[in-house]
């Protein structure tokens, strides 16, 4: 017979034996990225070291686009700070359009009719001198610059002009919409990162991975035919020269207000009342401490408008627009799903100022993010939340904490994946529960199947979307469920605060958010990130005695997930028995939950929608049948 000291000394060394196991787990990480913590630009409590650094980069780009070509022509001034301790022997830039160049490397199709002779890099000079033919070696959408010698802390000047065609169709993220509607992205030849890591960033851009980029200040002027608009990263610095006073009006009015404002009609735009009166205007724009810059130009899209404010200290507001063709009607209440989700980032999830001056949701022909930019295809209902959501939120990640999309996607997508079924909710409370996640249950375990850690130019296969989006955001979710909303926020937002305007890797999260949360969670990222496994569940047992009933839960699968046994009275009431994934940190594989009860059992259920199973056939148990 069990005295209570004795239940007290068996419970303190349950638990302590799974305190152990859990302190015991350390993350294995790869040889190069060792480094990092010998050098000290990296910690183990994930914080940059005293020693971090990054290089700096200011564009300055002068631009002429054409419509009716699709010729665009650019002249760039760079100034480069080599803030690394490495002398650099080499630059590196990406060409992105060449993408589009007959012969290159692939992994997205093409049409034939949008092959190019890829960008033409008409003159380059670093500090003011040519380079020789043989130092200038471009291979796909790399450009190498050799026989270079920038020592450390030197800041350097290189000026490029350039020009290609726009594709007209085959839009991958940037191109011709229709006629007279275009999104124009990755567009200037750029530096490549060099870090702290890997030295240059010499991933070749196939199409389907994304970007891994340097925080930049811009300085871009645009010239267009005289009808056309243009909305960008940045900030417009001379709208008295471009547009009408009554839009410059609307302009300022739609800020100010909380309400929405029609700042470009069909009306105007019959009437031709919107730009200024010339046949060519430029336009110009300015941002700071951007990843990246893209404009979108068109001659008969409408714009609507609202502004918020986002940050209740200093007042600041954020103006939120709309742009699209008025054929459309989906896009229509696309500007209160924009707005709100400005709103719910600045108060809500993860409750900071939104941190962009504008952001501007344009019709595209993808779902594609940019800083303070989003590309959308008029999606239709619920669609249309989702996408909104999702692209906004990339705004806090990757571009203000500034992960390498490239090598791990999981970093921004997940979390932009979790913003979905998280705050899509809180503006339609009818999506509660809704999200689908059959395609990491349908894929979970199969040959296709890979960890989260898996780099992502590595990924394919129908696992793929499951890996870098639905399994990372899953797993945040459970966290979230485990440390709940407080103490989730709180590590969140140390993530966000120690590495805003810097490049992080999946260990500087991991151990970011330990520190932040006050929790060593290695036993969960080891399991969740860098593990295979099949999401399966099972009720093993169920022991009843008088009215106390225990229920064995097996972990078939390896996965650490949520345990929510819902439990089903005669009587149509139920009763609800949970754990969080806290209760696999000993490691075992099986749990046992307890609950009392006088009423007769229908059945047990195990799981709720977001609780991912592969197997389902053994999560019911029935009285009847046992």
């Amino acid at each position: 017979m069990f005295t209570d000291q004795k239940r007290f000394l068996l419970l303190y060394f349950f638990f302590l034996s799974n305190l152990l196991f859990a302190q015991q787990v350390s993350l294995p990480i790869a040889t190069n990225l060792t480094k990092a913590y010998t050098t000290h630009t990296r910690s183990l409590n994930g914080s940059p070291s005293k020693s971090y650094w990054q290089n700096k980069v200011d564009y300055t780009i002068q631009l002429t686009f054409d419509p009716l070509t699709r010729q665009l022509a650019g002249d760039m001034t760079i100034s480069y700070q080599n803030n690394s301790p490495d002398t650099l022997t080499q630059l590196v830039f990406k060409l992105f359009p060449n993408l589009y160049k007959a012969g290159a490397m692939r992994s997205t199709s093409l049409q034939a009719n949008d092959l190019t002779d890829g960008v033409e890099i008409k003159s380059l000079l670093l500090e003011g001198q040519s380079i020789a033919s043989k130092n200038q070696v471009i291979r796909g959408t790399n450009m190498y610059i050799r026989g270079t010698e920038i020592h450390p802390g030197q800041l350097i000047q290189i000026k490029v002009s350039f020009a290609y065609v726009v594709n007209k169709t085959s839009f991958v993220r940037t191109g011709q919409v229709d006629s007279g509607a275009f999104v124009i992205a990755y567009f200037f030849p750029r530096i490549a990162v060099y870090d702290d890591l890997d030295g240059w960033d010499q991933y070749p851009y196939t199409g389907k991975e994304e970007f891994y980029n340097d925080f930049c200040n811009f300085q871009v002027t645009i010239a267009l035919p005289g009808n056309y608009q243009c909305w960008a990263t940045g900030t417009l610095r001379n709208p008295q020269e471009v547009y009408q006073p009554i839009i410059q009006q609307r302009i300022e009015a739609a800020l100010h207000g909380d309400g929405i404002t029609d700042i470009i009609t069909t009306e105007d735009l019959t009437k031709e009342a919107v730009t200024q009166k010339k046949s060519v205007n430029t336009w110009r724009f300015e941002a700071k401490d951007v990843s990246d810059f893209a404009f979108t130009v068109s001659n008969h899209y409408i714009w609507k408008a609202s502004g918020i404010t986002v940050d209740t200290l200093t007042h600041r507001r954020t103006r939120v627009d709309v742009v699209y063709n008025p054929e459309h009607k989906a896009f229509e209440p696309v500007i209160d799903y924009a707005r709100k989700t400005v709103e719910l980032i600045s108060y809500s999830l993860p409750g900071i100022p939104f941190p962009y001056a504008t952001q501007c949701i344009f019709e595209g022909l993808d779902a594609m993010e940019y800083p303070m930019m989003v590309n959308n295809l008029p999606f239709e209902a619920d669609e249309a939340i989702y996408f909104t959501v999702h692209e906004i939120f990339h705004s806090l990640f990757p571009f203000v904490v500034g992960s390498n999309e490239t090598k791990h996607s999981f970093m921004d997508e997940g979390w932009a994946t979790w913003s979905e079924f998280t705050l899509a909710p809180m503006i339609k409370p009818s999506l509660a529960d809704m999200y689908d996640i059959s395609p990491f249950t349908s894929s979970a375990g199969s040959d296709q199947d890979v960890p989260i850690m898996t780099l992502t130019p590595q990924l394919y296969g129908k696992a793929r979307y499951s890996d870098k989006d639905l399994k990372p955001a899953l797993g945040l979710h459970y966290v979230r469920e485990m440390l709940g909303d407080s103490l989730f926020l709180k590590a969140l937002r140390y993530y966000i605060q120690q590495w805003q305007g810097k490049h992080p890797t999946p260990y500087d999260f991991f151990y970011c958010f330990n520190a932040g949360s006050g929790k060593n969670l290695n036993w969960f990222w080891k399991n969740w990130f860098f593990e295979k496994f099949t999401p399966d569940l099972a009720i093993e047992q169920v022991v009843r005695k008088r009215n106390q009933y225990k229920v064995v839960i097996l972990n078939k699968g390896g996965c650490m997930l949520p345990v929510h046994l819902t439990v089903l009275f005669t009587d149509g009431t139920k009763q609800e028995v949970s754990s969080s994934i806290a209760s696999w940190s000993d490691g075992k594989d099986r749990q046992t939950l307890t609950f009392k009860s006088i009423k007769v059992i229908q059945k047990l259920v195990l799981g709720k929608p977001y609780d991912a199973d592969s197997n389902l056939s053994d999560n019911i148990w029935e009285p009847a049948k046992h």
